[in-house]
């Protein structure tokens, strides 16, 4: 049987880490259960893919599209946030008009763990409602994002829930990730506090921090509240840029709000190396989705900063900590912060039959994109996420 030639579309190549989170793990994980596999990707910019040795072609570039399109067995969209129109109804017109051509030229199509939504234009709804029908298989990273997509493609379309496949990237080797921290200056910061009292002397709780620009997000409290954190319990901040052209602003002004032992994280960090730097944390507080996916893959304790449904969506589904903005005060961060903290072995442990289901229905996912392309059958491709649900 030959090679299976899937085509990847999503966010890539765009400095988003959250997304090339998503990439390097999809990839990974499609070697992993098919060695074989070749891979081409649309992106903006190839220099990231082509490490990964992932062929490449520009995202806008129709003609160049038209020709992939022409030579794959399937075109895999995501996974990520790509159908909404919150950034504008172009997001629509983009990623389903790929899907679109695709179908019009006899090839399979998979939405793989998309966060659909939220699509609140008429233009926009119209849009799904037309060209939905043109996917073969649906997999969607949570049940909400299930129950919007069906509210407007109706059930016509096999859709199923399964998991951001960021759960299963890998982390970067011990010894890469020691010269980074190295490098950092953060080598002295890292001792995980496992003891029985959670103390040690000397030093606190290591706490990564991601935060991102948005309407009415108060940083006056999140400084008081990490400060208060950090009066109580010495804890040490990393704060983390995961869209580095968005963030680091914020990351800066946050950072001068507090005396507190903060650094920044050089932001050209790889995924893979930041999925390893998480490991060495005691907490997080992340505004980021996938800060807190990947922290959540670490067996991290999670505080997310829910600006977002899809923020509160993962970390109820992972046993995380949700605080909505619109309920963030410096009492309320600093009181999340000393639950979570005084909770951690406990959340470790409930949390942990919780990611590992995620994480198989993840692996099931990808079995299902590579049955689809091998095949063509929808039904084999189900199948695949069927077993999953019975594992």
């Amino acid at each position: 049987m030959k090679a299976p030639r899937i085509l990847l579309s999503g966010y890539f190549g765009l400095d988003n880490l959250g997304d090339e989170a998503i990439f390097e793990a999809m990839v990974h994980n499609f070697r992993k259960h098919c060695p074989e596999v070749e891979l081409t990707a649309l992106v903006a910019s190839p220099e990231r893919a082509r490490k990964l040795g992932v062929k490449t072609v520009p995202r806008k570039k129709l003609p160049a599209i038209l020709s992939a399109l022409r030579q794959t067995d399937l075109l895999v969209s995501g996974g990520g946030g790509l159908i909404q129109d919150s950034t504008g109804v172009g997001s629509v017109v983009y990623y389903l008009g790929l899907i679109r051509l695709a179908a019009l030229l006899g090839k399979p199509t998979f939405l793989y763990a998309q966060g659909f939504g939220p699509v609140r234009t008429p233009w926009g709804q119209r849009l799904c409602r037309w060209m939905s029908h043109s996917v073969s298989l649906a997999t969607f990273r949570d049940q909400d994002s299930l129950n919007d997509f069906r509210k407007l493609a109706g059930d016509k379309v096999p859709a199923f829930v399964t998991s951001d496949p960021a759960l299963l990237l890998p982390p970067c080797p011990p010894k890469e990730l020691g010269d980074l921290l190295q490098k950092e200056g953060l080598s002295g910061e890292i001792s995980r506090l496992d003891g029985p009292t959670g103390k040690h002397q000397g030093s606190g709780p290591l706490v990564a921090v991601t935060v991102r620009p948005w309407p009415n997000f108060n940083l006056e409290a999140v400084a008081e509240g990490l400060q208060r954190f950090h009066d109580e319990h010495q804890a040490r901040y990393v704060l983390m840029a995961f869209h580095p052209e968005q963030d680091l602003e914020v990351c800066r002004q946050l950072k001068e709000k507090m005396t507190a032992p903060a650094s920044l994280l050089d932001p050209s960090w790889q995924p893979a190396q930041v999925a390893g730097f998480l490991r060495c944390c005691d907490l997080i507080m992340g505004m980021r989705l996938h800060s807190l996916i990947l922290a959540a893959g670490a067996q991290v304790p999670c505080l997310g900063l829910s600006y977002d449904p899809k923020v509160e969506r993962f970390a109820r589904r992972a046993g995380a900590v949700p605080l909505k903005l619109e309920d963030l005060s410096s009492q309320s961060l600093f009181t999340a912060l000393q639950h979570l903290l005084n909770g951690r072995h406990q959340a470790r442990q409930a949390a942990r039959p919780k990611v590992e289901a995620m994480e198989n229905a993840a692996q099931g996912t990808t079995r299902a994109a590579l049955a689809l392309a091998r095949t063509k059958s929808i039904q084999e491709a189900i199948g695949e996420l069927e077993t999953n649900d019975r594992l």
